[in-house]
């Protein structure tokens, strides 16, 4: 393996012990020495690919940023089926949370960053928004898309974050069962504000 292969891997091995520590103990808690240690490295290596603690923070919540699909993924789902949209956009929001926890509990960590938090939380919001007023316009449906967007995100958000914190003690095993009774919940409200001719 050449010398750049050599630095990428190694690269890659802080990022990764990095994430975990920052995610597991909160940033202003984890020094770059323990980082090095733990990626089994030389301190003096994660200056030289980094510079500082909080660009190997930028870089991990950078990677994040990239490697997340999810616009895509709604922009291929979505389809103008008020119903099938509500479930799609819960199902896909509830899979993103639990594919990248780490992340989540790391921003939960982070106290005054300077990095913006839950980016792709608030993209995905704002997609989610301009899709429903397209498909509340068309199915006649009078109520605010961002109240309806805002509340559904923060249910699915609010069940992750307790599963989290309680270490998945608060539904246990019935994950699935709430997920289902969420989709039908908001598939049943947004109903009633549909205008009758």
């Amino acid at each position: 393996m050449g010398r750049t292969g050599g630095m990428m891997k190694t690269r890659d091995k802080i990022l990764d012990c990095a994430q975990r520590l920052f995610s597991e103990e909160g940033f202003d808690k984890v020094s770059t020495k323990r980082i090095a240690k733990e990626a089994e490295c030389n301190e003096v290596t994660i200056f030289r690919l980094f510079g500082t603690k909080n660009r190997v923070l930028e870089e991990i919540i950078n990677k994040f940023v990239e490697e997340s699909k999810i616009i895509r993924s709604l922009h291929e789902s979505l389809t103008g089926e008020l119903e099938q949209d509500i479930a799609k956009s819960i199902l896909l929001y509830q899979n993103f949370l639990h594919q990248h926890e780490i992340i989540f509990r790391l921003q939960l960590k982070l106290s005054d960053s300077e990095n913006q938090k839950f980016l792709r939380t608030i993209d995905f919001k704002n997609y989610l928004v301009d899709h429903f007023i397209g498909v509340f316009h068309e199915h006649k449906i009078h109520y605010s898309p961002e109240t309806f967007v805002n509340d559904m995100l923060s249910s699915v958000m609010g069940s992750f974050l307790l599963k989290i914190l309680t270490q998945g003690k608060f539904t246990g095993e019935r994950d699935g069962h709430f997920l289902s009774e969420k989709i039908k919940f908001y598939q049943n409200s947004i109903n009633q504000y549909k205008k009758t001719e």
